[in-house]
């Protein structure tokens, strides 16, 4: 079969149906070469993938391959079949079985490891049998559903307010809020206050009854957590241990089913999207997403950042859930009021591209005043087209922006 789904993905339009779905690994030794090859001509030329040239890719891709191994590879190029065509539900249920085959590979090894005492896995093994039982994670990426929404209710959602409104009350003046399915990306220099403007953003969330969901690969779990906490309680950790038994009553009652934090050094975009899918969660915030892992070859940094911000987009949709992109700001917006998404770190318009919002947040310098003033930008805005920037101050102490 793996013969088959090869000579399915040198077809582009199927490579892009399955790119999301069908992984390296899934391929026994011989074929795992030929799907780098196959990715890693999809990601930098358009069109379809001839076998012939497919050799080439593969030999250029591996030049060092030893002679033995070649000749097994190109065997296997050899005996893919030519030009699978066929009707496109064809396709859909060939890769969408290929999958689950692969899933129940998978579990079965998994389950073993769990078996053997490997307890560590257990998560792994729970995110497979939730992909598994919701096999529309496979189908839905497949497919495409015609928007069947009524006219009246159309109309309806002009006026709807938003589902995550901005808790300042200058910002939401000019922007009321975010709505499920959109991508808005979070910049500023170094100390200049992104991660608390993140943690009041999710403790007004959590507040109005929503899940959260935090994925960090900057500073710790347990570190953004406080932030998160000391937001939503208004209270500084000198007097935090006074209202501990109130603090804890009600972080049991309404925080602890709502928040989601996660260490997350080294995982890559298809796991934050089973962890999204996983624990339901409404708005979720990645720090930094340009450190998350990506599957594809990339000739430049900027392509790897394009294709990570439009699987950042692709999580919101297939959710149905905020996401916040958590990224640096290059040196031009150093002690600059006003940051524009050129000054975005490491694409000037791969990233911005795919975003319906972008804050940056400006910081001038070090004083007195200077230190709890924050300079709001908004420089893209696709849900109401309002740019500017607004003035507001930050208790440093509490994580709050008033």
């Amino acid at each position: 079969m793996e013969s088959q789904i090869i000579s399915l993905l040198l077809r582009r339009v199927n490579f892009d149906k399955a790119k999301a779905l069908v992984t390296k690994d899934m391929f026994d030794k011989k074929y795992k070469t030929i799907f780098d090859a196959v990715m890693h001509y999809h990601t930098k030329y358009e069109g379809d993938l001839s076998k012939d040239n497919l050799f080439m890719v593969h030999k250029n891709l591996y030049p060092a391959m030893h002679d033995s191994t070649r000749e097994l590879v190109e065997e296997a190029i050899q005996d893919i079949p030519e030009d699978v065509e066929g009707d496109p539900n064809f396709v859909m249920d060939t890769l969408t079985e290929f999958w689950r085959r692969e899933m129940a590979r998978k579990v079965g090894e998994t389950a073993i490891d769990i078996w053997n005492g490997d307890s560590a896995t257990f998560g792994d093994l729970r995110m497979m049998i939730d992909q598994i039982i919701n096999q529309d994670s496979a189908t839905g990426i497949l497919s495409m559903q015609r928007e069947e929404t009524d006219v009246e209710e159309l109309f309806l959602d002009f006026e709807a307010d938003p589902d995550f409104p901005f808790p300042i009350t200058t910002l939401a003046d000019e922007i009321a809020g975010t709505y499920r399915g959109n991508l808005g990306i979070i910049f500023a220099r170094p100390e200049s206050g992104k991660s608390s403007f993140c943690a009041f953003l999710a403790a007004e969330a959590i507040r109005k009854g929503h899940r959260v969901g935090y994925i960090m690969n900057e500073e710790t779990a347990k570190r953004m957590k406080s932030r998160v906490l000391t937001a939503y309680f208004n209270v500084h950790k000198e007097t935090y241990m006074q209202e501990i038994d109130n603090i804890k009553k009600v972080y049991k009652e309404e925080i602890e089913d709502n928040l989601y934090i996660m260490d997350s050094v080294g995982s890559d975009i298809t796991e934050i999207d089973q962890f999204t899918k996983l624990n339901k969660i409404d708005i979720l915030f990645i720090d930094q997403l340009d450190k998350v892992k990506v599957n594809g070859e990339f000739s430049r940094g900027d392509e790897r950042l394009k294709e990570l911000y439009v699987n950042a987009r692709e999580i919101a949709k297939r959710n149905a859930c905020m996401v916040w992109a958590v990224s640096q700001a290059s040196y031009d917006a150093h002690n600059r009021q006003f940051l524009d998404f050129a000054m975005l770190d490491g694409s000037k318009t791969g990233k911005a591209g795919e975003a319906d919002v972008i804050v940056g947040i400006g910081k001038t310098g070090s004083s007195e005043v200077e230190n709890i003033v924050r300079h709001i930008c908004i420089s893209k805005n696709k849900i109401n087209g309002w740019h500017g920037m607004l003035n507001c101050n930050i208790d440093v102490e509490h994580g709050v922006y008033y």
